[in-house]
């Protein structure tokens, strides 16, 4: 459940390493004064969070999930109801974070030292996605483009409705620019039951993650809008009420 909260793709992706320079008057990528690795947990603990959600015209849901998180001096290890779900390797210049499915595993090599305004981590999406009606293949939806998270602020503080963080906090923002085309075999365009359209669509989906330090993820905010006639988010647009969306991950304490 929680994948899909964070919109990730269960298919394998490409990840694409930032290039550096010999010019020493440029800033050479990964190589910053803030250590990533103290804002994930220092000991195994267990976490519990909130997830509250909300789509056009539909009613509020509010849900719950914990982590039971493993630690050791190379490697955090995450589970939730005794499945494992994500796994970090911990490196002297990287962190090596692997999503965790059953649809395949997917790596994403972080920086570990980095400034205000560096990148974290980027890579390229190419995944392929087969659709069904019940056990009948009816198209494929292709995802291509490219995904990359920034670190843009420190916080002595994170407010967010009535949840309130104090600490040494930093706020990540996550940027996920797709093209999505879906292809219905013609035996099934326009049949009773098929609810998936030929077409092609562009996406931007912004979000936003708070982690602290020794703790790890205290929020993830992602306020999507849906344009009209549209079904994935381009967050770069103004958005109308009947066409905002929302899912936001809230911890709660151990």
């Amino acid at each position: 459940m929680r994948k899909d909260w964070l919109y990730i793709i269960p298919i394998a992706m490409i990840i694409v390493g930032c290039g550096s320079t010999n010019d020493s008057e440029e800033k050479v990528e990964g190589e910053g004064s803030i250590d990533m690795r103290s804002y994930f947990p220092f000991e195994s603990t267990t976490k519990n969070y909130q997830i509250i959600s909300k789509k056009a015209n539909t009613p509020l849901s509010n849900d719950y999930f914990t982590e039971d998180i493993t630690v050791t001096d190379s490697k955090i290890e995450t589970k939730i109801l005794d499945v494992t779900d994500s796994i970090m390797t911990i490196q002297d210049k990287k962190l090596i974070y692997t999503d965790v499915s059953d649809e395949g595993n997917i790596d994403k090599t972080l920086y570990r030292y980095i400034d205000v305004d560096d990148s974290l981590y980027s890579m390229d999406i190419n995944s392929t996605e087969i659709l069904t009606v019940g056990t009948q293949e009816v198209g494929t939806r292709e995802r291509i483009g490219r995904e990359s998270c920034t670190l843009v602020e420190e916080l002595s503080e994170f407010t967010k409705g009535s949840n309130i963080y104090t600490g040494n906090i930093v706020k990540i923002k996550c940027t996920e620019t797709t093209t999505i085309t879906t292809k219905v075999k013609d035996e099934f365009l326009g049949t009773e039951g098929i609810s998936y359209v030929n077409g092609t669509e562009d996406s931007v989906d912004i979000s936003y993650r708070y982690q602290k330090n020794g703790v790890g993820l205290i929020a993830f905010i992602n306020d999507d809008c849906i344009p009209e006639n549209m079904v994935y988010p381009d967050d770069t647009i103004e958005c109308q009420e009947d066409t905002k969306r929302y899912s936001y991950i809230y911890y709660l304490g151990n």
